[in-house]
């Protein structure tokens, strides 16, 4: 997949060029370097309506072309001299969509696209106007409000992305972040540093017109107003980005953004399983009664040998193993209904993180993330808290970056406070009810293997299954207990009266991190006292919850009870033991 992406970035350096150069020659400030500018400033002025992806074919050319002819200079679909010159001086120039207003009557033509958007929006109570099929005033206005709750470009256009949000409706929703953009840092073991923007980037002030940005009389580039500046990170690389046209741009142009896909699906479940405020869609258990039950989180848990033995996943209402770099796994460590005072030492963010929390418009917790990675959890419809405020502490008996830990209550609050309210009916993480467990295999134990570093080990004991592992890190012994240890100093060996494991299909993220993909499909293994189901894991969208089917494809019910989920590579195969 990497050298793909990397042929294809290759590639595209062999398209037709706007002549740049020239732009230098009249001003070596001037702001227009690349072509992925110049679609940007045509665009902001209402001549280009195509992708932004600095491609000069023929859409970008007679946009140029059309610039040229309206503000009367020599339309030859180059950028020279005179045009370099016309792009310093906002002032001076005109925009299309000015002149083509004052040049056209009253009269629109009717669009059934339009019109299936319009019977969206009244359906989301956003739009109270007939069913016209016009782009109207009232239609633009809906579409604005739409785009502003959906994340989006607030500019009315009805364009591919609106129009996917739109099928998906209120789920296409997100909460805004107005908070100041900071930068955070975190010191990987062996590693250079993680680093990110807590910021959500889809930060407008919907009051104001924005702009790309200009060039003004002292010859200083004046960015968007509507858009705090941002640092996007990639490989060690930094890119400070003035407006929302210009991210979009950045990330179209260098970064490949593993958006929310929508597959062959078996779709969404009847709640009937659960019922919000009773029963947990995170285990399907009856929630005891004053449950600080408000919102989910999911808390980055380090599982570093110096991070041993940890503080949370014995508190935790279920917990995800994913796999990481060196071969290594982290948990991400969900509460809902519980919480604890004392929860760490918390890690840094990964691919995987939010394709597990989005179903249960889960609040991603992390110490910071490597690259341009926050951006992506965002764009996936997962906020995320990296920042250090008082929820976070350091303790002094364990040295960075494995000492930094967090009281859950204090970060549901937090999250609260941004406005990352959960939905009044989140879908459940599976589907749960009371199987019969008495048709499934008789087994003791489940080996799971994720690397050639790391193995763990669940064993039923006659009430729950109890965690030993084996870390190349650490040593050659494969039976080692792992242990949790509180605030006071108590220890516990970790126990969970669900096991499940999803092998997923591994790949390489354009971090060069390791991954697997949750989305599809792939073997599944349940442990449950003392009871084995070997079936499929099923799954259309990061929207969806992680179906469990038999071999003819019938949906199937997970034991309620607090799980452990281990995503496990598919190219390892699990060992039983009777």
């Amino acid at each position: 997949m990497t050298n793909l992406i990397a042929g294809l970035i290759f590639l595209s350096t062999f398209v037709p060029s706007s002549n740049l150069d020239k732009c230098q020659d009249v001003n070596q400030f001037h702001p227009v370097k690349s072509d992925i500018m110049l679609q940007l400033v045509l665009k902001s002025y209402g001549y280009y309506d195509g992708k932004i992806d600095g491609k000069f074919g023929n859409i970008s050319k007679n946009a140029l072309i059309s610039f040229q002819n309206i503000n009367n200079i020599e339309a030859d679909g180059i950028v020279g001299t005179q045009t370099c010159q016309l792009l310093l001086n906002k002032k001076q120039i005109l925009k299309k969509i000015s002149v083509v207003s004052q040049a056209s009557n009253s009269e629109q033509d009717f669009s059934q696209d339009i019109y299936d958007a319009q019977e969206k929006l009244k359906q989301l109570g956003l739009y109270t106007s007939e069913l016209d099929g016009l782009n109207g005033p009232g239609t633009k206005r809906a579409l604005r409000n739409f785009q502003t709750k959906a994340g989006l470009i607030p500019d009315a256009v009805l364009g591919p992305l609106t129009k996917s949000a739109l099928e998906k409706g209120e789920d296409s929703y997100v909460v805004v972040n107005v908070s100041t953009p900071t930068v955070v840092t975190e010191s990987n073991s062996g590693s250079s540093a993680d680093q990110s923007s807590a910021l959500d980037l889809r930060n407008y002030d919907t009051s104001k017109q924005c702009i790309v940005g200009y060039v003004d009389s002292n010859g200083i580039w004046v960015p968007d107003p509507c858009f705090k500046p941002v640092f996007v990170y990639r490989f060690g690389k930094t890119a400070q980005v003035n407006s929302q046209q210009e991210l979009d741009a950045y990330l179209a142009d260098r970064w490949s953004l593993q958006k929310e896909k929508t597959y062959v699906t078996i779709g969404r479940v009847n709640t009937q399983n659960y019922k919000d405020g009773v029963n947990s869609p995170v285990n399907g258990l009856v929630m005891p009664a004053g449950s600080n039950n408000s919102i989910v989180i999911g808390i980055k848990n380090d599982n570093n040998v110096r991070a041993r033995p940890q503080s949370g996943p014995q508190n935790a209402d279920a917990v995800f193993e994913v796999l990481v770099e060196g071969g290594m796994t982290r948990f991400i460590n969900i509460f809902y209904e519980s919480d604890t005072t004392y929860h760490g030492p918390i890690r840094s963010a990964r691919p995987t993180d939010p394709t597990v929390l989005r179903p249960i418009d889960g609040v991603l917790i992390a110490s910071g993330a490597t690259g341009g990675l926050i951006p992506e959890i965002i764009d996936m419809g997962v906020p995320v808290i990296t920042d250090r405020r008082p929820d976070y502490f350091r303790i002094s008996s364990r040295k960075a970056p494995h000492n930094l830990y967090a009281d859950t209550y204090k970060l549901k609050s937090t999250a609260i406070s941004k406005g990352y309210k959960k939905s009044t009916n989140p879908q459940p993480l599976f589907p749960w009810g009371d199987p019969n467990i008495n048709t499934w295999t008789s087994i003791n134990s489940l080996k799971l293997k994720f690397s050639s570093q790391t193995s763990t080990t669940w064993t039923w004991n006659g009430s729950t299954y109890t965690r030993t592992y084996y870390d190349a890190y650490r040593g050659s012994s494969s039976g080692n207990a792992h242990n949790w240890i509180n605030q006071d100093g108590t220890t516990g060996q970790i126990t969970f009266p669900t096991v499940i494991a999803l092998f997923c299909e591994p790949y390489i993220h354009p971090l060069q991190l390791p991954s697997v993909k949750t989305v599809g499909e792939g073997r599944a293994v349940i442990m449950h006292k003392g009871k084995m189901l070997d079936a499929r894991w099923k799954r259309g969208s990061n929207l969806d919850p992680f179906h469990i089917v038999d071999s003819s494809g019938n949906s199937l019910l997970v034991p309620k009870g607090k799980p452990w989920i281990s995503l496990v590579p598919s190219t390892y195969s699990p060992s039983f033991d009777n």
